[in-house]
């Protein structure tokens, strides 16, 4: 005999859990040990004739051939009939549980982590293509809602979410689903949840708030996970306990939302589980004092800081004096983006001036005038010890965007909705924090393991940054294309770090340690570079910020930290750094969420004016999109086509474009690329009128890839002359590229006049292979070139200019002559061999002689 068990005290999930289950196993019996909660039982009161259950004790233990275990992992939890199971090896487990599982899944285990175990069981269902009435897809439905919480719940997962969708296909009925959910608490438990409020307060564990609450009744209450839902909405508590005396045991229910403390490793000192935000323990003969005493000392062990406004504020902060001019105020505000800006006496804050106020100001024809006038001097701070949520608070009564945060008087920082955002959401926060050592950690194995994997000379290099470092005491991170490269698992060459303090200095000292360099300094943008002997290079640069003066300028730059020089790259998944420091080497800082777009495959732009101050991003962003197959997301893709309609590439010069194109060229998939710039746009906006650009056709010649120059010619093969005359206005070819446009040109133009033999050989002889190569390609001229070809594939001379001196021809004009018409004679086969070679000229020498 098969029989489906649950946990005693069996709620919705387990029910519904157990119906799914018998329609899996349609000769299984439904056994019942313990009384459900009152909700179940109200339930199971109307539905008898549907639910067929018996009862533990009729079971015979001898007859029963295989459990099927639904909502926990433990017989033991199944009652007196599990327990007795349990003992019996020849009977056959077969298990359907969401709760966190620490052992080795063996066949017949199926422990997955949603927020629902009936969600397990609606796969299987929906995969077997079992229908169900709507009666049991309501049922299993309510089982869904109630463990999520309505899908509400931190542990909801996605697949909870299509469970409940697919069971909706197979007829759920939300209004039979909303009246089981919505009842109103029974009169005990309305009575347990006062007595839990009664005897409730928050404790401090290390600075963590944590609310403990408990209560005793002599008979058991049902629902305390409904209970623990409404005291954690009641108390807007982040973790909270509840301890509850109950018969013989003592029940603890520990639930955590997103910032607070996993509760599954402090039940788990009670032997109990759950997951991270929900977990409980069931310990018999106990206390409920000397529970909670044991409580209050796991919390202890295990509380983490809460984090403060120092873990989530932005400094250096931008400031101005009360005398500085309106009219720099406004350059200050474009050139950073902000909509505010500090103003400071001596590092104390006196007042805050808005882009609103400076915007008025200047309207009115007041840019000399200074700020103190106009800003205002009733700020909102907050202290720099603040938890977090201190900032929510201020800006959702003060209705601002950002807040200074000062320290003693002093202004140290300032933290923005955005911030609070990333907190909030699960963003990153700057690597100085606490916060964000967190959680770069748990990646820095991984990260330990790919430079592991690197070649040996950059493995040596990163140490030698590493121990400079220590030597110079300061931070110093690896960034850009290898950081992006290395985590898709294809790492380049191109080394690339930042310090934060001199570059240069810290180049001086890093060759100490790699003697076999050449150091070139540029003071200029605080960069340095060290090249090797192979021609291999790696750059060294201080933090720094970049502003434009005009679209398509050069950056100017200036000193800033590490967050505002990641912030200055083109693409989220080039503002990622490693640090290199000994104390976290191999922690990953990704404030702007690069390493989450390559794990979704996007190209997303740091900032909305990211294209308007540098017009190259936006041939970046199809470079790095073709590269790597990447999609552009929404925002990035809508404001390139407005960048494009806004002429901003106007701006770019002739020499800046034509670096990029040939970047492009040099790529793997150029051939999409270059599909993609025509798509866009940005050869229209760019040459001013499309062109019949050719990227749609295969590069095999001989199984290796052509040169740069002969993708160039491919790409104009299809234009006619006066187009790439014309389009050669709009670059800065080097003189090779363009000495090759221009003989494509001309061959081409003089192919399309008759040409014997002779001269079809002389002009091919003449031309670089990869003009020959494109030429051929047209249909025009493949076969009168492959004839050609062909042809000189005969020629077998042996005679040269010496040679020819040697049977007695004058020095001369005459000695070129002689090896031209010689040429000639094997290209058209009249000579075959050597001798006849010899023989022809001695014939020519003759026949001048007479």
């Amino acid at each position: 005999m098969d029989i489906i068990l649950a946990h005693r005290q069996l709620d919705f999930d387990a029910l519904a859990s157990m119906v799914a289950a018998q329609k899996i196993y349609p000769n299984s019996v439904l056994v019942m040990d313990g009384k459900p909660n009152v909700y179940v039982q109200d339930f199971l009161a109307l539905s008898k004739d549907q639910l067929r259950f018996r009862k533990a004790q009729d079971i015979n233990v001898d007859e029963v051939s295989r459990i099927i275990l639904v909502d926990t992992h433990e017989l033991r939890r199944a009652g007196l009939l599990g327990e007795k199971l349990a003992k019996l090896p020849s009977v056959q487990v077969e298990i359907y549980d969401h709760h966190p599982y620490s052992g080795e899944l063996k066949q017949g285990m199926f422990i997955e982590t949603v927020g629902a175990c009936a969600t397990i069981l609606v796969e299987k269902l929906a995969a077997l293509g079992l229908p169900l009435s709507s009666f049991e897809a309501t049922l299993i439905a309510i089982g869904i809602y109630d463990d999520t919480g309505s899908l509400l719940f931190d542990s909801t997962t996605v697949r909870d979410v299509q469970a409940v969708a697919y069971l909706l296909g197979q007829g759920a009925n939300l209004g039979v689903i909303a009246e089981n959910l919505r009842r109103p608490l029974a009169e005990e438990q309305k009575e347990l949840l006062q007595e839990l409020l009664d005897h409730g307060q928050t404790e401090f564990f290390d600075g963590l708030p944590v609310y403990l609450a408990y209560a005793e009744t002599v008979e058991y209450v049902g629902g305390l996970a409904l209970l623990a839902h409404r005291v954690g909405e009641l108390e807007s508590a982040d973790t909270w306990f509840l301890l509850v005396k109950m018969e013989n045991r003592v029940y603890v229910v520990g639930r955590s939302r997103g910032r607070g403390l996993p509760v599954n490793g402090i039940v788990q000192l009670f032997g109990g589980a759950g997951h991270a935000r929900a977990a409980s323990a069931t310990i018999k003969d106990a206390e409920i004092s000397v529970v909670l005493k044991q409580l209050r000392i796991g919390i202890q062990s295990r509380a983490i800081r809460p984090y403060l406004v120092r873990d989530m504020m932005s400094y250096p902060v931008k400031t101005v004096t009360p005398e500085t001019l309106l009219g720099e105020v406004e350059q200050i505000l474009l050139r950073y983006g902000h909509t505010g800006v500090p103003v400071t006496v001596d590092k104390c804050l006196v007042g805050i001036i808005s882009r609103r106020d400076v915007d008025k100001a200047i309207k009115h024809g007041l840019r000399h005038a200074p700020v103190k006038g106009f800003m205002t001097t009733k700020v909102t701070t907050v202290d720099v010890e603040a938890p977090w949520d201190e900032v929510q608070r201020l800006m959702v009564q003060y209705d601002i965007g950002r807040l200074p945060v000062v320290e003693e008087g002093n202004l140290v920082g300032i933290v923005s909705r955005s911030d609070v955002l990333r907190l909030v959401h699960g963003g990153s926060v700057p690597m100085e924090t606490q916060l964000v050592r967190e959680r770069s950690v748990a990646m820095r194995q991984d990260i330990l393991d790919l430079i592991a994997g690197l070649p040996g000379e950059i493995r040596k290099i990163l140490e030698a940054v590493r121990d400079t470092a220590e030597e110079e005491g300061c931070s110093v991170y690896l960034v850009g294309g290898f950081v992006r490269d290395l985590l898709l698992f294809v790492p380049t060459q191109d080394l690339d770090f930042v310090v934060e303090g001199s570059g240069g200095q810290f180049a001086t000292a890093l060759m100490k340690r790699i003697p076999n360099g050449k150091l070139t300094q540029h003071i200029q943008f605080g960069t340095a570079q060290i090249i090797f002997p192979d021609g291999s290079h790696l750059d060294v640069a201080s933090t720094r910020w970049e502003y434009y003066s005009f679209p398509g300028a050069l950056p100017q730059v200036e000193e800033s930290c590490l967050r505002d020089d990641l912030f200055r790259r083109d693409f989220t998944i080039n503002s990622m750094a490693i640090c290199l420091n000994a104390e976290h080497y191999g922690e990953l800082v990704d404030y702007y969420g690069g390493k989450r777009d390559l794990q979704q495959r996007k190209i997303r732009f740091l900032h909305n004016i990211s294209f308007i101050d540098d017009p190259t991003r936006m041939l970046r962003a199809i470079r790095f999109s073709e590269r790597y197959q990447f999609d552009l997301d929404k925002e990035t893709r809508e404001a390139l086509y407005t960048a494009i309609e806004s002429g901003v590439l106007s701006k770019l010069s002739v020499e800046r474009f034509t670096e990029e194109i040939l970047l492009i060229l040099k790529e793997k998939n150029y051939l999409g690329m270059g599909r993609a710039l025509i798509s866009s746009g940005l050869f229209k906006a760019w040459f001013g009128k499309e062109y019949d650009w050719n990227f749609d056709f295969e590069e095999q010649e001989d199984g290796a890839s052509w040169s740069l120059n002969t993708r160039w010619l491919m790409a104009l093969s299809k234009m006619d002359s006066i187009a790439i005359c014309k389009l050669l206005e709009r670059v800065c070819l080097n003189k090779s590229l363009r000495d090759d446009t221009l003989t494509f040109v001309r061959m081409r133009e003089a192919l399309k006049e008759p040409l014997t033999l002779s001269e079809l050989d002389r002009l091919l002889n003449k031309a670089p292979k990869g003009v020959v190569m494109v030429l051929a390609r047209d249909d025009r001229f493949s076969k009168l070139i492959e004839e050609a070809l062909e042809a000189s594939q005969r020629i077998n001379m042996s005679l040269d200019g010496k040679a020819l001196l040697e049977m007695g021809i004058k020095e001369g004009p005459g000695i070129g002559e002689i090896l031209d018409r010689v040429r000639m004679a094997w290209l058209e086969g009249r000579i075959c061999t050597a001798e006849e070679e010899k023989g022809i000229v001695r014939q020519w020498v003759n026949t001048l002689r007479r």
